[in-house]
């Protein structure tokens, strides 16, 4: 069985989060975290296992706050909550055109919602 995998370009800002990961992972299971294990772990589980949804909930939460307080355009908000991407100038050319869609609908979504007043 094939698996489709698409190799995405990293910031230098992204792989030193993701090498960050790797060593609390070494530190906290005193391994190499192997093909199934998740990156992005619950800090105080004892295997790895991924951040729970509450943790995952309360992130979304705290950026969408960072996202309005930093003055960003209701509308990309709007489509991060919907899609969970960030699609910037520089991002956008990594992008599907599904996922440019679905991106580009969210935004067209909010303004829809805007004009029939269901968001204020």
């Amino acid at each position: 069985m094939s698996q489709n995998r698409r190799t995405i370009p990293l910031s230098p800002e992204a792989r030193a989060a993701i090498e960050h990961q790797l060593t609390v992972f070494r530190k906290k299971f005193g391994r190499e975290p192997g093909p199934t294990d998740p990156i992005f772990f619950g800090p105080d589980a004892d295997e790895p296992r991924p951040i729970s949804q509450q943790a995952q909930d309360d992130d979304e939460r705290r950026i969408v706050e960072a996202m309005g307080k930093a003055g960003i355009d209701p509308a990309l908000i709007y489509a991060f909550k919907k899609t969970g991407k960030i699609v910037t100038a520089t991002n956008k050319r990594l992008l599907s055109k599904r996922e440019m869609a679905e991106w580009e609908d969210a935004i067209g979504e909010y303004y829809l919602k805007v004009d029939s007043g269901q968001i204020v």
